[in-house]
């Protein structure tokens, strides 16, 4: 195993499982130390290439690791933990390395609870792309590996020397993707968003409301072939691809589709809501794209964005129709797969800012996660409602309780979902605004909605500003959630910081 460490930019694979000493390291590669014997080799070590870690830093990581998924596990009691699985992108940044890290239970003979058990594949902290590059191709291959050798643990925990030929395959699979990556492997993560749909659907004016330039929808002229503009977003660089949707270029995109679609992160796929004479001529457009991103076995995920679904004709009979005759042909085309939807009106930019941030979240390995962790958080502090957003208002996280529908009056639960989703970003333009003006003295807000209270407070991640929004009975829980919050948010701090980069 060393030999291939030495020549790879996995560095290390630690499995760790919660026993009767709390969390311990099981099976550690490469070799670990005692202090006194690190004295003596670690020089030489890390001039072969090899991490050096000590018996306290594998116990340190096995801590830290299974506290993310554990630390609440008294506020879980309806989750089903038989098939509870998440995967992470977490930094140590004492050791230089970073970790895509499994977790999930497992079931042994001399336990009558199942047992949480955490897996680390330790990557070079400068090479960390090529976890987030690669993720969806080296998720299956370490889930069929526990498939597998979780049965080994059934009765004890064998010795390292009996399953290391296992772990070793395990290895040497991670080392294909390795030399045949789906991106070039550097320090910064570097995604590809496609935005494609017909013309005239509405593309250009989401890239623009988006990012806040009204003053260009204004006489705006079709996309001509791939128009491509990039942001920074959470420490990640994000190529937005606007692909003019007119029928040469439609031919175009799926003939040089290894330029245009390949190595794609995400696509926003555009339906004109109103235009119902062209709905099968876009879904044939959306098999095309579908048909060339399976040909590449990309798991691109698809974000459906039903475009000018303007106030003034949302409630009308005919729109109310054509969303409905769009999510049965969706249905239809993508039976494998739950379609998610969002319509959008550039004259209520918070929902576009909702369909955008859905689609971010998408991007996130960690994401869910931090929902686990929200949620427990939530439920902790007798909280409703919880979103926790980025410093412009992406929704990052979100917890739901169906108690808050009785609290705000509002009977349906997806409404509810998409009336704090869509106003949220507001309550964020409304913080930073007051705060500019010295109109807040604290670092929060409270806002009285129905028979409900809604909390709103900004919040520090390391050096990154974001707001938290919790929907609670009373002023009274704002004392419990004081009590709760810090612990919530040191635990969630490293899910945060990898978010997407």
């Amino acid at each position: 195993m060393e030999e291939l460490f030495k020549t790879s930019i996995v560095k290390g694979l630690i499995f760790s499982s919660y026993g009767d000493l709390g969390p311990s390291p099981i099976y550690v590669w490469p070799q670990y130390y005692s202090e006194k014997e690190l004295e003596n080799i670690k020089e030489e070590r890390e001039k072969q290439n090899l991490l050096t870690l000590s018996t306290r830093d594998v116990t340190q990581i096995s801590i830290k690791n299974l506290s993310l998924f554990i630390s609440d596990r008294a506020f879980t009691p309806d989750l089903n933990i038989d098939n509870l699985q998440y995967f992470a992108i977490l930094p140590y940044p004492d050791f230089n390395v970073t970790s895509l890290t499994y977790f999930h239970y497992i079931n042994t003979n001399s336990s009558d609870s199942q047992i949480p058990t955490a897996f680390s594949i330790l990557v070079d902290e400068n090479r960390r792309s090529f976890l987030y590059n690669n993720i969806n191709r080296i998720k299956p291959i370490v889930i069929d590996f526990f498939k597998s050798f979780d049965k080994e643990l059934m009765d004890n925990y064998p010795p390292q020397e009996k399953i290391e030929s296992l772990f070793y395959g395990l290895f040497k699979k991670l080392i294909d993707i390795e030399r045949n990556p789906s991106t070039p492997i550097t320090s910064h993560r570097k995604m590809k968003i496609l935005f494609a749909g017909l013309d005239d659907s509405g593309k250009t004016s989401f890239l623009l409301s988006v990012d806040r330039k009204f003053s260009k929808l204004i006489g705006l002229k079709p996309t001509t072939g791939a128009s491509i503009n990039s942001i920074v977003a959470l420490g990640a660089t994000i190529f937005l691809w606007d692909l003019g949707g007119q029928l040469l270029f439609r031919k175009k995109y799926t003939n040089k589709a290894e330029i245009y679609l390949y190595e794609a992160d995400l696509l926003f796929y555009f339906i004109d809501i109103r235009n119902k004479p062209r709905f099968e001529e876009s879904i044939e457009y959306l098999l095309d794209l579908k048909k060339v991103l399976k040909k590449f076995n990309q798991n691109t995920p698809i974000i459906y964005i039903l475009s000018k679904g303007d106030p003034d004709i949302l409630k009308s009979r005919e729109i109310i129709e054509n969303i409905e005759t769009v999510r049965q042909k969706l249905a239809e085309v993508s039976p494998e797969e739950s379609c998610e939807l969002y319509v959008t009106s550039i004259f209520q930019i918070f929902t576009i800012l909702r369909a955008f941030s859905s689609g971010i979240s998408k991007l996130s390995p960690n994401r869910n996660l931090i929902n686990h962790n929200l949620r427990n958080f939530s439920l902790k502090t007798n909280t409703y409602l919880t979103l926790l957003l980025s410093v412009d208002g992406l929704v990052l996280a979100d917890f739901y309780s169906p108690k808050a529908k009785k609290l705000t009056k509002i009977t349906n639960s997806e409404e509810i979902v998409n009336i704090f989703e869509i106003t949220a970003p507001q309550f964020a333009m409304l913080f930073k605004i007051f705060s500019r003006f010295k109109a807040l003295k604290e670092e929060d807000a409270i806002f009285k909605v129905a028979d409900s209270v809604i909390l709103f407070r900004k919040i520090k991640i390391a050096d990154n500003d974001m707001f938290i929004l919790f929907l609670v009975e009373n002023e009274k829980r704002k004392e419990k959630i004081n009590e709760e919050l810090q612990d919530f948010l040191n635990q969630t701090q490293d899910l945060l910081l990898r978010y997407i980069a």
